[in-house]
């Protein structure tokens, strides 16, 4: 059984909801046949072993880091979700708040055109993230972090 990750990394970006009291993170897909393919995958995840993990960057932007830990996954095909590159305004600022009070649920979603919001298709269920933390990039030296400076590092 492996403990190695395969990022997927090409999505658009995030898109923030609000839904049954919690915030709803959207990784925003361009590719429907994708976007099918990895909700597939998440839909397995247990909601006991989630982790988002939000890394604030030096300048001005934030990467996200979304996974099931390896260690428990009883499937041997470990995916995890990371971009980088998103500037810390307008919704980030936001939904920083509702992150640290409530962990969100993850979801997967598609977007025929992601300038027009009325294209946007709910592709996966709400998943529950069981561990979510906000940290710096300098916070990736600890252990703790492996995956995600692993995604970091790739990316």
């Amino acid at each position: 059984m492996s403990l190695d990750i395969t990022w997927k990394n090409n999505f658009y970006g995030i898109s923030w909801a609000y839904e049954k009291d919690r915030l709803v993170v959207s990784t925003v897909f361009e590719d429907k046949n994708e976007a099918l393919s990895i909700a597939k995958e998440i839909e397995d995840w247990s909601d006991k072993f989630t982790r988002l993990t939000i890394i604030e960057k030096e300048n001005d932007e934030f990467a996200i880091c979304a996974y099931q830990d390896p260690q428990i996954s009883k499937n041997d095909n470990n995916l995890g979700l990371f971009r980088t590159g998103m500037r810390q305004s307008g919704g980030y600022e936001q939904a920083k708040p509702m992150i640290v009070e409530k962990p969100p649920l993850l979801q997967i979603a598609y977007a025929a055109d992601v300038r027009d919001m009325n294209t946007y298709e709910q592709i996966s269920r709400l998943v529950p993230m069981r561990k979510c933390r906000i940290i710096s990039e300098k916070d990736l030296k600890k252990q703790e972090y492996y995956y995600e400076k692993t995604a970091n590092s790739q990316n």
